[in-house]
C-alpha cells in the first residue's frame, strides 16, 4: 500500500508530500463534488473542538469506530483547492488503501476525524491550508492560494482491530499459498521439472550449481547475480540481461527485509558459487498487490540466482 503513507495520515505528511507536486501534475476541477456528487465548498460543516472541518455525507453500517492501533481501509480523494492531488479509486489498482490509525499529533489532525468513522461512512474534511501550514510547522505549496482549502474525501470500507487483521491475513495467506502450492506444482508436472526441493517457507527450488562453504547469516551483505519471470515465461528484471540496463552484481542485506521475502528466505540457503531456481508462491514476492503489469496479484514469481559473495 505505497500511498497510504503519502496521502494518509498525519496531517504533517500530506502538508509536506504536497510541496513534492509541480502545478503542471495536479489534475485541475472546476466543479469540485465528492464521490457521491456533493459539492466540498457548501457552507454545512462542523468544526471539531480541535479546529477540523467535517461533512457527514453518507452514514455506513458499522458497528464501532477506530482507536489507535486498529486500521482502516478506505478510498481517498485528496485535494488542495481545486487540484486532486492523489485519488485512490484511480491508483493502487482502484483498491482501498489501509492505515493504521494513531493518536493525533496536531490541532485537527485528520487521525481525529478518521477515527469517527464507521464502516460505509463517507466524510468530508478539510482545513485551509494556510492554517494547515502552520499547525504541521511545514511550508504549504508555493502554487497554493491564501483561501485555499486542503480537503480529504474519505470512503470508509472497513475498521479492524490489529488482532482482527492478523487472523483475517493468515488465513487469507493459507489460502492463497495452497492455491500457489497447486500451480506451482502444475508447472513442475507441464515442464518436467522432477527435482524440485520445497522449504519450510513454502518456496521451491532446484540446485542448477553446487557451491562451497558456509551459508550467509542475517545481517551479512550478500552480493547476487538475478533473472525474475513469470510463470508464462515473461521476464521482468534482470542483472545480467542488457534489455533491463543495469548489468552489475546486486547486492543487499539478507534478513532485512530490504528485498521481498523469497529472497531472504532463498538466498539463506544458498552458499557461494551456486546456481538455483526459486519458485516463490506470491506472499512471498509481491502478495495481493503485484507489481506492474508483468507481476499481477498473487503472481508466482520464477529466479534464477547466483550467490557471487558475501561478507
Amino acid at each position: 500500500m505505497k500511498y497510504a503513507s503519502i496521502i494518509l495520515l498525519g496531517s504533517a505528511l500530506i502538508a509536506s508530500s504536497c510541496n513534492s507536486f509541480s502545478k503542471d501534475k495536479k489534475e485541475e476541477s472546476k466543479e469540485q463534488k465528492t464521490e457521491t456528487g456533493v459539492a466540498t465548498n457548501a457552507k454545512d460543516f462542523t468544526t471539531s473542538e480541535s479546529g477540523l472541518d467535517y461533512k457527514k455525507v453518507i452514514a455506513g453500517t458499522g458497528a464501532t469506530t477506530g482507536k489507535p492501533g486498529d486500521y482502516g481501509e478506505m478510498h481517498v480523494v485528496f485535494k488542495i483547492g481545486d487540484s486532486v492531488m492523489i485519488n485512490t479509486y484511480e491508483m493502487n489498482e482502484h483498491m482501498p488503501v489501509q492505515q493504521q490509525f494513531s493518536a493525533p499529533t496536531i490541532n485537527g489532525d485528520l487521525m481525529e476525524g478518521l477515527m469517527s468513522m464507521k464502516a460505509g461512512d463517507s466524510t468530508v474534511f478539510r482545513m485551509l491550508m494556510d492554517t494547515l501550514a502552520v499547525r504541521a510547522n511545514q511550508p504549504k505549496p508555493s502554487w497554493a492560494k491564501t483561501g485555499d482549502y486542503a480537503t480529504w474525501e474519505v470512503k470508509m470500507v472497513s475498521v479492524k482491530t490489529k488482532e482482527q487483521l492478523e487472523v483475517e491475513t493468515a488465513n487469507k495467506d493459507k489460502a492463497q499459498m495452497a492455491i500457489d502450492d497447486k500451480l506451482i506444482q502444475e508447472y513442475f508436472k507441464a515442464k518436467g521439472i522432477k527435482n524440485a526441493k520445497k522449504d519450510a517457507s513454502g518456496l521451491y527450488y532446484v540446485v542448477h550449481k553446487q557451491g562451497a562453504g558456509a551459508m550467509p547469516q542475517a545481517g551479512q551483505k550478500v552480493t547476487v547475480n538475478y533473472t525474475g519471470q513469470n510463470l508464462k515465461g515473461e521476464k521482468f528484471d534482470s542483472n545480467v540481461d542488457p534489455a533491463f540496463s543495469h548489468v552489475e552484481p546486486f547486492s543487499f542485506d539478507l534478513g532485512k527485509s530490504s528485498v521481498i521475502k523469497g529472497w531472504d528466505k532463498g538466498v539463506a540457503l544458498m552458499n557461494k558459487g551456486m546456481k538455483a531456481t526459486f519458485y516463490l508462491p506470491s506472499s512471498l514476492g509481491y502478495g495481493e498487490r503485484g507489481a506492474g503489469e508483468k507481476i499481477p496479484p498473487n503472481a508466482i514469481l520464477v529466479f534464477d540466482i547466483e550467490l557471487l559473495s558475501f561478507n
